[in-house]
């Protein structure tokens, strides 16, 4: 039986390894030239459609740019199939040179030893790029005081409007609402119905099961999530029953609705929706379609206006090779240089890494022309970031669970949090950090 079981380990080693192999040839670009007289820098990343538009001209600017290294591009096509591979990459010692990845797998990969502390790179550096990066950025990218991985593509979550429905409902379209209350009040407003009581327009709606809002609206209510040292969470608290029972009310008076997927974004382009609650980026994915006056302003608060920040940051794998963690970095610095820095957020309105990029002209001509490119940052004072624990995933998992059974039978709150909670717990318990 020992041998057997062996035998199954070296059989998957072997394919999570080819599978790895295969997936990152179909990923890479089709017909590029490989330099052989360059350093060969292995990029994993799942930057797709404008996304990948903007990244891709970037990575061939720097290419261009220098004649010593040479990043290849390798779009995994989705994040969880990235996560996977880059778990996988543990087994099969198939990592890449660089990736982008999440702060709980970031964990993981600091205790395997497997990425390099970019503060021994920085060590070397005559400008103090530490100093220029946002702060609530350079924060979650820090491990007992060390920076282990950069940010990268950061998104902050905004309120989208349609200023012309607010117009035809008696509303200010240049004045959003400002707290959970009035967001309320608006949605009812801008809810039509027809004679027969049918629902033409509803005021609100966001994503099913959405956990990304619903730590926001926790936060908003003066709640907190789980403590910093992981030990507990607080979803059987008042503030987190508070968070539920808004969006419950609001779908109960059919002011709001929730959609599977991306089809709330879809009813807001056809104007079925008067207001949705999504991250900035997607704003680069929804705005071609739009054929109203678009709003974009800061998430409503509550107690508070905190929100949490979304996306991933940039790891340099240990990969053994000097040349290679040499050419990740000079790639990760070119990158959130300053100016391009600026052009990677205008292109895609992820945040920009650096403070500088923020007062550089190009960056502020842009906020200038388009007043919506405010909205993130107006919450930047009040941002936060998600837990980084390694078992974060799972939780994540069990909260949607949970969220999409509260707005299915619409119990009260404590129905579903105090069972919740102790499930949380119990992950907690087990967890390694």
């Amino acid at each position: 039986m020992r041998n057997f079981l062996i035998g199954v380990l070296v059989f998957w080693m072997v394919v999570v390894g080819l599978i790895i192999k295969d997936e990152g040839r179909q990923a890479a670009k089709p017909g590029a030239a490989v330099d052989s007289s360059r350093v060969e820098v292995v990029f994993w990343h799942a930057m797709g459609g404008p996304l990948g538009a903007v990244i891709e001209p970037l990575i061939k600017e720097f290419n261009d740019s220098q004649t010593t290294y040479s990043i290849k591009s390798v779009n995994m096509g989705s994040y969880d199939t990235l996560q996977k591979k880059l778990l996988a990459s543990l087994v099969a010692k198939e990592a890449p040179d660089l990736s982008q990845n999440y702060e709980s797998l970031t964990k993981k990969f600091i205790k395997h030893r497997k990425i390099i502390c970019l503060d021994d790179l920085l060590a070397s550096e005559t400008e103090d790029i530490k100093a220029d990066i946002i702060p609530v950025l350079l924060e979650n990218n820090l491990y007992d005081g060390k920076l282990w991985s950069f940010p990268f593509n950061k998104s902050v979550p905004v309120l989208y409007y349609n200023k012309d429905l607010f117009k035809k409902a008696g509303l200010d379209p240049e004045i959003p609402p400002r707290t959970l209350d009035e967001l309320a009040s608006f949605a009812r407003k801008l809810t039509v119905r027809d004679a027969d009581g049918k629902i033409l327009v509803r005021g609100f709606a966001t994503g099913k099961a959405n956990v990304w809002m619903f730590l926001n609206r926790v936060l908003q209510m003066g709640g907190k999530v789980i403590g910093p040292d992981g030990g507990a969470a607080f979803f059987d608290q008042p503030e987190a029953a508070r968070a539920l029972s808004f969006l419950q009310d609001m779908l109960r008076e059919g002011i709001a609705e929730e959609a599977q997927g991306f089809e709330h974004q879809n009813n807001f382009k056809a104007e079925t929706a008067a207001m949705i609650e999504n991250s900035i980026v997607t704003k680069v994915f929804m705005e071609p379609g739009i054929k109203f006056n678009l709003g974009i302003a800061p998430l409503p608060g509550q107690a508070t206006n905190a929100v949490i920040l979304s996306g991933s940051n940039i790891n340099i794998f240990n990969n053994g090779d000097p040349r290679k963690i040499q050419g990740a970095w000079e790639f990760v610095k070119w990158f959130t240089s300053t100016e391009n820095g600026a052009r990677w957020s205008l292109g895609t309105t992820y945040m920009p890494v650096r403070k500088s990029s923020l007062k550089c002209p190009l960056f502020l001509a842009a906020m200038e022309k388009d007043p919506n490119l405010r909205a993130p940052y107006i919450q930047l004072e009040y941002s936060h970031f998600e837990p980084r624990l390694t078992c974060w995933f799972e939780i994540r998992d069990l909260i949607a669970d949970y969220l999409e059974r509260a707005t299915l039978e619409m119990g009260p709150p404590e129905t579903y949090f105090s069972k919740m909670n102790k499930e949380i717990n119990g992950i907690l318990s087990h967890a390694l950090d």
